[in-house]
């Protein structure tokens, strides 16, 4: 069954009417008694019988009432019907007034309209009236006596049209009034959720930000104590035999001052080669897009071993290449700094002399492993884990070298969609490693 429009409502007064007909009857009975004694008149068993049957049906519908208010209103409504009909026919062969009776009916029709809306009223005022129309015939009333009861029976039936149309149309403005909440509510929730996620996107940026500042200032922090330790030494030599030249010009041997002049001229292509460093580390750091074209490896190993023509005469090393390289793709002034770099390092921390080789291998997935593989003392795996931190200079053979050399290489690497890496156990050497993408025909 359908719930009624304003149903708590209606259960409220369903409540209060039961209750009302059960104390009613009991009043009702009670007068009753109490008048009969003190007219010293006999009890009238049927009214009694009738009054309490309606007030023992108003209790019982009360009791089913949290069950189902159409079961219980029915139950006590027709029962109460009987019982006010039986009541009539008493009052009209006992000759006595009928119209407080009468009113019990139209009482109940405004009750059931009240509880369960216009049609059960109108079957009931239906009912009534025919009760009312039985009664006007068999004890012959006037016809306004059998009218006007009837008339007031369908009257009193209206006001329940009135109040279901005012439920129903209270209900269904509230039900667009809810709707238009509802809606409101789900946009307003997903504006904020909406809102959350926004925020929670740039907390993660701002976090990946202050993540990324705070590497980066640590990368500046020892950049700047790596280009000062790595100037210091060159522009040393640079000031101390400068300042000797200007001092001592005239008393220095002719013999002696080429030498001289080519220290000052060597440790002055030091200072060059560390300031290209830096610059080369920048311009990796900025640029987003790299034009990568096939490598001319046998001119990038030979412009190597030019720019390190006094780092291998001093050191005597001996450098291995191969007959034939892989065709492979990179951008060419970024491959060379990382064969520079690697081949610089061998020199450094080589043996002695320095034995370095050069070589490349192909590898499954499409790439090349270039390598430069030396003969000094190898690396512990704390080093190795250390070597490719930005700045990181190792503590080998009192020999001082660019702080920046690995983390540029490590950085252009990236850039090129490569990896690096090294090999080394303690006294069996190193072998410094990058790769980069083989040549499409080749792949």
């Amino acid at each position: 069954m359908n719930i009624l429009p304003g149903e708590k409502a209606r259960i409220n007064a369903a409540r209060w009417i039961f209750i009302g007909y059960a104390v009613l009857t009991a009043v009702g009975t009670i007068l009753h008694i109490i008048t009969r004694i003190s007219r010293e008149e006999p009890l009238d068993g049927l009214y009694i019988a009738l009054m309490l049957t309606i007030g023992v049906a108003a209790l019982y519908a009360l009791k089913k009432l949290p069950q189902s208010i159409h079961r219980a209103m029915f139950i006590f409504a027709w029962l109460a019907l009987v019982c006010i009909a039986g009541l009539l026919f008493y009052v009209f062969q006992a000759q006595k007034t009928y119209q407080t009776i009468l009113y019990m009916f139209h009482v109940g029709i405004f009750s059931l309209g009240l509880v369960l809306g216009f049609r059960p009223a109108i079957e009931y005022a239906i009912a009534t009236s025919a009760i009312i129309l039985l009664l006007g015939i068999t004890y012959q009333l006037s016809p306004a006596d059998i009218v006007i009861p009837i008339f007031f029976a369908f009257a009193v039936s209206l006001p329940s049209k009135v109040v279901e149309q005012l439920i129903a149309q209270s209900t269904a403005e509230l039900s667009k009034i809810n709707l238009k909440l509802e809606d409101l509510v789900a946009e307003r929730t997903a504006e904020l959720r909406a809102e959350i996620v926004e925020r929670q996107h740039a907390q993660e940026a701002l976090f990946q930000r202050t993540l990324e500042l705070e590497k980066r200032n640590e990368e500046l922090d020892a950049y700047a104590h790596t280009v000062a330790h790595d100037l210091k030494s060159p522009l040393s030599s640079v000031i101390g035999f400068s300042d000797l030249l200007e001092k001592r010009i005239d008393k220095i041997q002719a013999d002696k001052l080429p030498y001289y002049c080519g220290i000052i001229a060597q440790n002055g292509r030091k200072i060059v080669n560390i300031i290209d460093a830096l610059l080369l580390l920048a311009s990796v750091r900025k640029v987003e897009d790299v034009k990568t074209d096939s490598l001319d490896l046998p001119k990038i190993m030979q412009d190597i071993q030019q720019r390190l023509s006094d780092a291998i005469a001093e050191s005597h090393a001996e450098i291995a290449l191969p007959d034939l390289w892989p065709n492979v793709i990179g951008y060419q002034p970024w491959v060379e700094e990382i064969l520079v770099n690697y081949v610089s390092n061998a020199i450094k921390y080589g043996g002695t002399p320095p034995r370095i080789e050069v070589g490349a291998t192909k590898l499954a997935d499409g790439y090349v492993r270039f390598w430069v593989r030396d003969n000094g003392k190898g690396l512990t795996p704390e080093e190795q884990a250390r070597l490719f931190i930005p700045f990181t200079r190792l503590n080998q053979v009192n020999i001082t070298g660019y702080g920046l050399g690995l983390s540029i290489v490590q950085r252009i690497a990236e850039k090129l969609n490569g990896q690096v890496g090294v090999e080394s156990e303690v006294g069996q050497g190193s072998t410094f490693y990058f790769t980069l993408p083989l040549m499409e025909h080749e792949t």
